[in-house]
């Protein structure tokens, strides 16, 4: 049974080595993916062989093909929508604070202290992208 948001989470904290090899190897083809969706294609191939969470290969090649196949579809290529409300900030700048949910920078791979760019769209959607 493939484990829910908080016990990815968790499965992220733990094995935080084995998600910093297998994001190094998916930069290294290319692919950039949130340490979620890792977690996620990671976890459904351990299921998949009825296990809780396998021993990485030590082939990278290897490593590749099956984070590959596990992969969420769509995932590090697909927009993900979310709406929100901007709060004034109330300390007279005229600024405004929008809270951003723990699973949705889990979901997009974007951490405290990241840079975010702004833009509208002729329809007056406004979009959010981290700055690379």
């Amino acid at each position: 049974m493939m484990p829910t948001f908080s016990e990815r989470q968790k499965l992220a904290q733990q094995f935080a080595t084995d998600i910093t090899r297998m994001q190094h190897c998916l930069h290294t083809a290319g692919r950039h993916v949130s340490d979620d969706n890792v977690v996620y294609a990671w976890a459904e191939y351990s299921d998949h062989v009825c296990a809780s969470w396998l021993t990485l290969p030590d082939d990278e090649a290897e490593l590749l093909e099956t984070l590959l196949k596990y992969l969420p579809s769509g995932a590090g290529t697909q927009a993900i929508m979310w709406r929100t409300t901007c709060l004034y900030a109330g300390d007279g700048s005229g600024d405004s604070i929008v809270e951003l949910p723990d699973e949705l920078l889990a979901q997009l791979g974007w951490k405290v202290g990241d840079t975010l760019t702004i833009s509208k769209t002729d329809s007056g959607e406004l979009i959010l992208r981290r700055a690379d």
